[in-house]
């Protein structure tokens, strides 16, 4: 029984290292021949890798160039709007102040009339209280007022 496990055994070692050991190893012609078939699959799966490279590069380049006329587009759109807002501005402000000036104009025109009014009657005192000495004596109500201010 040992010896035929063990012939068992050296059958089966030999089955299984029959393929390795009937191999004769390769020759370097053979070895380079090999070498130079590995190169030329490299080679062109490097072309391969590099046309799609240069498909992607190229269609990089138009995506960026759409977004670049997006950009162009939206500053255009951003400086009209920016333009047009500032000059509504510049409007409001100047007809702000035109309004203002014109509001002004009559106000300053009356007062500067009355202060001439109060500068000639601080001059002409004696005309005034002759003139409202006169008034009083032809209305009895304007003399009780005059009387009680002790202007008579």
């Amino acid at each position: 029984m040992k010896k035929q496990a063990l012939l068992f055994m050296l059958l089966s070692f030999f089955a299984f290292m029959q393929p390795v050991l009937g191999q004769a190893r390769p020759t370097n012609e053979e070895r380079l021949i090999r070498l130079e078939e590995g190169m030329k699959n490299l080679n062109i799966r490097f072309d391969d890798m590099n046309k799609r490279f240069d498909d992607l590069r190229a269609e990089m380049n138009k995506r960026f160039e759409s977004i670049d006329k997006r950009f162009d587009a939206l500053q255009g759109f951003m400086l009209w709007g920016f333009g047009i807002t500032f000059s509504g501005m510049f409007i409001l402000i100047g007809f702000i102040l035109w309004d203002r000036r014109t509001t002004l104009a009559p106000v300053v025109n009356e007062t500067k009339e009355l202060k001439e009014i109060i500068d000639l009657l601080k001059k002409d005192d004696r005309v005034l209280k002759t003139i409202l000495k006169e008034y009083a004596k032809e209305n009895e109500a304007f003399a009780k007022i005059m009387n009680k201010a002790d202007m008579l």
